[in-house]
């Protein structure tokens, strides 16, 4: 932390990029362009924006979702769904909150641990 600031490693996938493949990594990702195939960040938070598209399966600590998915989501920690979301799919997590307005059509488990792959 310098300044008061504090600085994490992340990557950002932007609108105008399409992606068709797996993607793992060791740090926070963020997606607002398009992604077929799977997301691996175990210890790291994934973050789809209002424009982020993805189908496949998506393993993180912490998922937060506003824009299309179509998959299953295993979160170790909190899943977050917004009401600019519009998600078909499973999800594993530890908690899960569905903002008014999301679409949402899911099979949900609720972990009192953290999901293991």
């Amino acid at each position: 932390m310098e300044d008061g600031i504090v600085h994490e490693e992340k990557t950002s996938i932007s609108n105008s990029t399409s992606i068709v493949g797996n993607i793992k990594a060791e740090e926070h990702l963020i997606i607002n362009g398009t992604i077929e195939g799977n997301v691996e960040i175990t210890n790291y938070n994934f973050f789809l924006g209002p424009s982020g598209r993805i189908e496949g399966v998506v393993h993180a600590q912490n998922v937060r979702i506003r824009g299309y998915m179509k998959g299953e989501i295993k979160a170790k920690g909190k899943v977050e769904i917004t009401k600019e979301a519009d998600f078909s799919g499973k999800i594993e997590s530890k908690s899960i909150s569905v903002e008014s307005g999301a679409y949402f059509n899911a099979s949900v488990n609720l972990n009192q641990k953290s999901t293991d792959r």
